[in-house]
């Protein structure tokens, strides 16, 4: 038997288990994820002449959603007018003055828009219906997606275990079959 090679086969063999069991848990990796939270979920509200609902958002997060516009008088579909505005815009609009607009569209019954974020900020979701003389019924669901930077364990160090496990028990192997080097003699 051959005790530095013995030795040093199951110093291997400890560190590769170690690897394999610890090492994914203490060597973390940043990863880029999209994160999707709820704004609105099926909320449901009667516009006379205008609506406004206001969100806090981050730069850069893309906002989806679907309005559904019905006549609250018969029920049936019908469409109207959705706007969307910073806060600073938002005041131009209550103003009368010359907003700039993130998103204008008219929307009719289950109908999606999206519209991104430009900076952080609260932002004005604004339903126009003073064009009719009918009250509308809109059922609106919206949420923002983000891209969020979080750490994971790093798997591929398990590799790295494997290799060592194997080079071990070589080592081992060979540290047992071989004979020890006798010096005097």
């Amino acid at each position: 038997m051959n005790a530095p090679n013995l030795l040093a086969g199951v110093a291997m063999l400890v560190a590769g288990i170690f690897l394999f069991f610890a090492g994914p848990q203490l060597i973390m990796v940043p990863s880029t994820q999209t994160q999707v939270v709820n704004l609105f979920s099926n909320d449901a509200f009667v516009v006379g002449d205008i609506s406004e609902h206001s969100v806090q958002l981050d730069e850069d997060v893309l906002v989806n959603g679907t309005a559904s516009v019905v006549s609250a008088l018969t029920g049936e579909a019908s469409e109207i007018s959705m706007l969307v505005f910073d806060d600073a815009n938002y005041q131009k609009w209550i103003a009368h003055a010359n907003p700039t607009y993130l998103l204008q569209k008219d929307v009719s019954s289950g109908q999606t828009f999206s519209f991104t974020a430009p900076h952080i900020g609260v932002y004005h979701l604004v339903f126009d219906n003073t064009d009719s003389p009918v009250k509308k019924k809109v059922t609106m669901t919206a949420d923002f997606q983000r891209q969020v930077t979080v750490n994971v364990p790093y798997e591929d160090v398990r590799y790295l275990s494997y290799a060592l496990l194997v080079v071990g028990v070589v080592v081992i192997t060979i540290g047992v079959l071989r004979k020890a080097e006798i010096p005097w003699a």
